[in-house]
């Protein structure tokens, strides 16, 4: 039942600018709508209105920051039949109308698709590879001057470890931390992860000036003008995220020969950066470059 919920979730996401009812959903997944309803609250913790909701507010929001649009045609978009409409559900989701977070960019708790086969399908499945290691995409990347805001936790050397662990400090909400991130606009368009010699942090870049509450206890620095090394899977589906993972990772981190291709890493602040998305199924390592 839990795959069928996933595809319940995939379904609606593909879905949002229309419109969607739960006669539809348990249609398309084959169940009852009261079975499909009380499954989709156990697995998402969320009942399945207020689901649809705020993953349209959360795509709104990607298209207030991001889209030179008006207001008034991304609630059409979104299905509100007006813009006092949207605006009153969006101050009720997120506490700030569209127009202040589209002036202000101020960090709100964007919800992502949920994935309730998480962890399970990071498992790898077996041993055939989907494409050789030399098919990774490996090319240089400058990167501008920027802030980056990140929590960082030692004794922790990968993302799953370091979820855990802030998880269970008292006041820390993993999934609002993770859509505060992902609601500033900066170079990339939701948070990373980055090994660093002491641990695991997780951050988003910002512009220089970007001010985020300092509530949860994020940390910020300023990172210079650089170049990258990355190494990028040609593409892979939801269920192989798990050996596209591990691939590129050990491209990157154990097989390269830096030396050899005339790079040397800086190391000064992180070791790598992980770029990861199971939405759109990307998965990359980013590598700081020492200047020559």
């Amino acid at each position: 039942m839990k795959l069928n919920i996933q595809d319940a979730i995939n379904w609606i996401d593909g879905n949002l600018e229309d419109e969607v009812t739960l006669k539809e959903i348990s249609k398309y997944i084959g169940y009852s709508e009261f079975h499909t309803s009380r499954k989709f609250k156990e697995y998402t913790g969320s009942t399945l209105r207020r689901y649809i909701i705020l993953r349209r507010l959360s795509n709104a929001a990607k298209d207030l920051r991001d889209k030179n649009v008006r207001i008034i045609d991304i609630a059409f978009k979104y299905g509100y039949n007006s813009q006092e409409a949207f605006t009153k559900g969006f101050k009720q989701a997120f506490k700030i109308t569209p127009g202040e977070y589209r002036r202000t960019n101020k960090a709100i708790p964007l919800l992502f698709k949920k994935d309730v086969l998480f962890p399970d399908n990071l498992k790898e499945k077996g041993d055939v590879l989907m494409v050789k290691d030399e098919e990774i995409l490996v090319k240089l990347e400058e990167v501008e001057t920027h802030k980056f805001i990140y929590l960082k936790r030692d004794g922790v050397d990968n993302y799953m470890d370091f979820w855990d662990l802030v998880d269970k400090e008292e006041g820390m909400d993993c999934d609002e931390l993770h859509g505060l991130l992902a609601s500033i606009k900066g170079i990339y368009p939701e948070g990373y992860g980055a090994f660093t010699t002491t641990g695991y942090i997780f951050g988003k870049d910002a512009p220089i000036d970007y001010i985020i509450d300092k509530k949860y206890g994020f940390s910020e620095v300023i990172i210079p003008k650089a170049k990258y090394l990355t190494f990028e899977h040609p593409g892979f589906i939801e269920a192989e995220f798990g050996e596209a993972l591990n691939q590129v990772r050990r491209v990157a981190l154990e097989n390269f020969d830096f030396e050899m291709n005339n790079y040397e890493r800086d190391e000064s602040f992180v070791k790598a950066y992980e770029h990861s998305g199971m939405e759109i199924c990307i998965y990359k390592i980013r590598i700081p470059l020492k200047t020559k």
